[in-house]
């Protein structure tokens, strides 16, 4: 397993070492059955030679988890006193969401500025590293399981809906969101931020990867900014990374 990670980590553009051991030899023996096969390098060997599989690898390995407002205790904190404070300090307001998935999380945020009348004076990013999420986020269509957290107040008001059930987000929402690819383990972050967005993403990593990951969202603030962070997650070493807690999940930049 070791040397299949080795070998496959250059092919898909993925440190696969970075993630902890024991799931990730989970996903990729999980995979192997689904393609049946037993051998690690008869399925290195699949990989290399069949794109839909390599695809399939790709779209597994890669955590696509996302929902609309996931806890939304959290996003009314955001809407409430987080963001109003930010734009009264700030004025102007650059927010990037790190492991962006399908784009539910940020163009949650995009909502929340609309509401407040805000949006118009935000520049919003979304960074992951699958493509193929990121061209759906781009797209802004989601499919009836991707519409988890939409109450229908929001549905009827930034949505429309097909025959099958998905729905598309408005283009005044859609437009104000541009996405990259990154890694971010081995790719810079996006510097000057006033919101940073980073939500199960880093509970994946082993505690090394952790660190690097950590330190490039603490550079990505500018003092006074805000990380966001997952419902499970805690930063036990944020004063080192020059972070004060505001709120539960919530960080603060000091310097």
């Amino acid at each position: 397993m070791a040397e299949f990670k080795k070998q496959v980590s250059p092919l898909i553009g993925i440190d696969l070492d970075a993630y902890k051991d024991k799931q990730m030899a989970r996903r990729i023996a999980s995979l192997m059955g689904r393609a049946n096969v037993q051998d690690p390098d008869a399925y290195l060997a699949l990989l290399r030679s069949d794109p839909e599989r390599l695809q399939e690898f790709i779209d597994r390995l890669t955590i696509n988890v996302s929902e609309w407002f996931r806890n939304p205790e959290h996003f009314e904190i955001l809407e409430a006193q987080l963001l109003p404070q930010l734009l009264e300090r700030f004025g102007h307001l650059r927010i990037w969401s790190a492991g962006c998935s399908i784009g539910s999380e940020i163009y949650s945020v995009a909502i929340l500025l609309d509401r407040l009348g805000a949006l118009d004076r935000c520049e919003l990013l979304g960074s992951d590293v699958d493509e193929r999420a990121l061209e759906q986020a781009r797209a802004a269509s989601f499919r009836p399981h991707e519409q988890k957290g939409l109450t229908p107040a929001v549905t009827h008001r930034y949505f429309t809906r097909d025959d099958a059930g998905d729905v598309r987000l408005t283009r005044q929402i859609a437009d104000r969101v541009a996405f990259d690819r990154a890694n971010l383990l081995t790719d810079p972050a996006p510097g000057g931020c006033h919101l940073t967005i980073c939500r199960n993403v880093v509970i994946y990593f082993h505690e090394e990867s952790k660190a690097i990951i950590h330190r490039s969202l603490a550079n990505s603030l500018v003092p006074g900014g805000i990380l966001f962070v997952g419902s499970t997650e805690r930063l036990f070493n944020h004063r080192r990374l020059g972070f004060e807690q505001v709120r539960s999940f919530f960080y603060r930049k000091v310097h």
